[in-house]
């Protein structure tokens, strides 16, 4: 199975080398989705990558920020493993592989919240399909027009799940479940209950996730708020086998 080049092929360099992170000295591969507590993740990932290295708390401070270009981030990315260094981690049974997956209906919510209504660059892989609803031009779409049942609708218009900016990709495409052996998905949901479990598989000192991101949104308190049944029905539509395959259920 090459891992790496099919991997390669659906995310491109770019992204496949951002999403996955490798520790060869507590021997995982970390794939990361946007909306399901990447930052967090990430930074106690580092934080515990760090313990007993010593650095210049200059060079620490620096790499700390999880948003930075893959090349920047302490954790090993595939390109410097390369196609057969990167296919023998993944065959290798003692390397666990792992992410952290969310309810597609509180991730889709985040995603609006946090691109659409703050106005983040993301927000322009959307607006062609908002437009392609209005019957207008892309330069004539204001993001705080945007209600919450176009953007559910404009996800529906995407062809292709690589299409997606990551934000509201489908999880199970962008993990790329059906290429990577996974040996422990986690559930954003229970992350927190699961960090004594999730220390022991990786090897670590118990996990904490204290620090948060500057990109919540609060969605989880707000679900009812912003679905009608067709929102609930496009959604479940888009994100159907990541409700399958993570077991999410399909009731609000």
């Amino acid at each position: 199975m090459f891992y790496f080049q099919r991997c390669n092929e659906r995310l491109g360099p770019q992204q496949m080398n951002y999403n996955f992170s490798i520790s060869l000295k507590n021997k995982y591969i970390f794939c990361e989705v946007a909306k399901s507590g990447c930052s967090a993740v990430k930074k106690e990932l580092w934080r515990q990558e760090l313990m007993g290295v010593p650095l210049p708390e200059q060079f620490v401070k620096a790499h700390r920020n999880p948003h930075a270009p893959f090349e920047q981030h302490l954790l090993i990315k595939p390109f410097q493993l390369g196609q057969t260094g990167f296919n023998d981690l993944v065959r290798d049974p003692s390397v666990v592989k792992w992410a952290v997956v969310r309810n597609p209906y509180s991730r889709a919510l985040s995603g609006y919240l946090d691109k659409v209504c703050r106005n983040e660059p993301q927000f322009r892989n959307l607006a062609p399909n908002i437009a392609k609803l209005r019957g207008t031009e892309t330069a004539e779409i204001d993001h705080a027009t945007v209600t919450f049942e176009e953007y559910c609708t404009a996800l529906s218009l995407f062809e292709d799940p690589r299409f997606f900016d990551p934000h509201w990709r489908p999880q199970y495409y962008h993990i790329c479940g059906d290429i990577i052996p996974y040996s422990h998905i986690v559930k954003l949901e229970t992350l927190n209950d699961e960090r004594q479990n999730l220390s022991k598989i990786l090897g670590l000192r118990e996990m904490t996730f204290k620090e948060g991101s500057s990109h919540a949104t609060g969605s989880n308190s707000k679900i009812h708020e912003y679905f009608n049944k067709n929102c609930r029905r496009i959604i479940h539509e888009v994100y159907k086998k990541d409700f399958e395959k993570f077991n999410y259920p399909t009731e609000l």
